[in-house]
């Protein structure tokens, strides 16, 4: 019964909270800079062709360039392609377990280590 009741009110209160979430992140993230680009002399096309391409850029850095850093800096036996893998890896599917973060014998602090990458 709980279940039911919890479905009944907690998908669409969900659905609600997701919904105004994303109506209010709309202009900071899309309207402005568009409009930016366009105030600047860009055509619309062009100035939403470019900021997708920023948001790609910024994505990728923040998802997969950055933790790829820090991961090629943390394991020392991991090259910053190996870690660029195991980002993707990672976020695209459930891992295949090939590389696993904090297994290096004599490693700092390894146990909060592995509780901060998961």
């Amino acid at each position: 019964a709980f279940s039911i009741l919890y479905a009944l009110l907690g998908v669409p209160f969900t659905m609600l909270v997701l919904t105004a979430s994303v109506q209010r992140l709309m202009y900071p993230l899309v309207h402005a800079p568009v409009a930016l680009f366009r105030h600047a002399g860009l055509e619309a096309r062009l100035a939403s062709s470019v900021h997708f391409a920023l948001l790609l850029a910024l994505l990728a850095l923040c998802f997969f360039v950055a933790p790829a850093f820090v991961f090629s800096a943390v394991e020392g036996s991991w090259t910053f392609l190996d870690a660029t893998y195991f980002c993707f890896m990672s976020l695209y599917t459930v891992g295949l377990g090939d590389y696993v973060p904090g297994e290096q014998p004599g490693q700092k602090h390894r146990s909060l280590y592995k509780v901060l990458v998961m």
